[in-house]
């Protein structure tokens, strides 16, 4: 495990019940217990992430069948594509402006594909569901309050 990753899961947990603030200009406002719940929530199903994020695509289209025509090809491929945009939104989590620009020209292209607000926050729900069902206990309260305020964000910044 990176040591950056490491000294952020070992720092010492503080209960927060705080929900991040609307985020202004590209900032998450994610305190730094909320970064490391979601750190540590990801590391938990990394070793499973194509399979979480299958999971992921079949509760979203149950949730919103018209989606499914939105995302071409195989759960498969989407599933992988996912996973990368996990794993590339964990290590932009210690630098607050450095997802920002990526996550706008996703939605962009989110956009042009007629993806609007409403799916992202069925993505949310169908995320917060797969992380509910894949962490079991590990999903607390304050675990699944730093990822809809992280799912927020997203929405904000892609939804444009």
């Amino acid at each position: 495990m990176p040591a950056a990753l490491q000294s952020t899961l070992d720092a010492p947990k503080k209960r927060t019940r705080r929900r991040a603030a609307a985020a202004p200009s590209g900032e998450t406002h994610l305190s730094a217990e909320q970064k490391r719940l979601i750190r540590l929530s990801f590391l938990r199903i990394e070793p499973a992430l194509d399979l979480v994020a299958q999971l992921f695509f079949l509760k979203l289209f149950r949730l919103d069948p018209s989606l499914r025509k939105k995302f071409t090809g195989p759960v498969e491929i989407q599933a992988k594509k996912f996973a990368a945009g996990a794993k590339l939104a964990m290590i932009s989590l210690g630098h607050e402006d450095g997802l920002a620009p990526t996550l706008k020209l996703l939605g962009a292209r989110h956009r042009q594909m007629g993806i609007r607000t409403r799916h992202y926050r069925t993505m949310s729900r169908a995320l917060v569901w797969t992380l509910e069902r894949s962490l079991d206990k590990a999903f607390d309260r304050d675990t699944k309050d730093a990822w809809n305020a992280l799912l927020a964000y997203f929405t904000k910044v892609m939804a444009g």
